[in-house]
């Protein structure tokens, strides 16, 4: 499978990976290996749950690079810009893919998503389930299985929203539990480092001033500089750098929109400044790596 994908949408990945569903909007997998998401960023439009079952790789999401093997969740949402690389050839995963439209249809709260920590833009998207809870997340994946596969039931789909709305409750309860134990290991320096890369990911197409996230944080540009630069390696300036050629080049490879659209949506004042920008952190034109990376 070759193509490689930026907007992974649901109808592309029920194309690629479905095994039961009703409709694009709510479908799960087998265990699948995850050919074509490999070598450049995508985005999905869909919330995804998956069950890593075999094998290892390397999951990059935001820019922060987390280890998946077997007995990992992971989570995405349409927040997240997702890279998998660097797989072993036994890395399988499960998923449950389904867009915020499925499961708010016949529900009051447009925003009940919201609700679920794990499915904000700065959460943890891989964690690792204790046994038991791995255990019953693999049990309710395969109950939605059974009810997917009635497909003569006139109560299917209804059934299945049921079945998805108690994982997701579920998911928070381990979620929250694993935050808890992660939060608790963390230092000052390594919370501080947390809250510049969940700032960058909500401000960064609008902001890419150091002293703009030191302001927010509430210290000095020198000392947050030198903070992240100790925890990461890095420096905060070229995170945020980092945080914009990474949306550029989700961007650049939909040719659905123009280069000036791309320039425009990461708000730089025409195409010209953000050719040069593009070029001095890639080495290449906006144009040449829309060319590369889409044949």
């Amino acid at each position: 499978m070759s193509k490689r994908i930026a907007q992974l949408s649901l109808s592309k990945f029920a194309d690629l990976y479905a095994d039961k569903l009703i409709g694009p909007d709510f479908f799960i997998t087998n265990e699948k290996q995850l050919l074509g998401l490999s070598e450049y960023p995508y985005r999905s439009d869909g919330y995804i749950i998956g069950i890593c079952t075999r094998g290892k790789a390397e999951v990059e999401v935001n820019l922060q690079v987390y280890q998946a093997r077997a007995g990992a969740m992971l989570l995405a949402t349409p927040f997240h810009i997702l890279r998998i690389y660097n797989s072993s050839d036994d890395f399988l995963c499960r998923f449950i893919v389904f867009s915020k439209a499925f499961l708010t249809e016949n529900n009051v709260n447009s925003h009940f998503l919201e609700s679920f920590s794990y499915f904000k833009s700065e959460s943890l998207p891989v964690i690792y389930p204790d046994h038991q809870d791995a255990k019953m997340l693999l049990e309710v994946y395969l109950l939605i299985q059974q009810k997917l596969e009635r497909e003569e039931h006139p109560y299917r789909q209804e059934i299945s929203r049921s079945i998805l709305t108690t994982l997701l409750y579920e998911v928070e309860f381990i979620y929250e539990k694993q935050h808890v134990i992660l939060k608790s290991k963390q230092n000052r320096k390594q919370e501080l480092n947390l809250l510049f890369q969940n700032l960058i990911f909500r401000h960064y197409k609008e902001h890419r001033n150091v002293q703009f996230y030191a302001d927010a944080l509430f210290v000095s540009s020198k000392h947050l500089t030198e903070t992240i630069k100790e925890v990461t390696g890095r420096t905060s300036g070229e995170w945020i750098e980092d945080a914009v050629i990474l949306e550029a080049k989700v961007l650049l490879r939909n040719h659905e929109i123009s280069i000036a659209q791309v320039a425009e949506n990461i708000h730089f004042p025409d195409q010209s400044s953000f050719g040069k920008y593009f070029k001095k952190h890639t080495g290449l034109s906006p144009s040449d790596y829309r060319m590369i990376s889409t044949h």
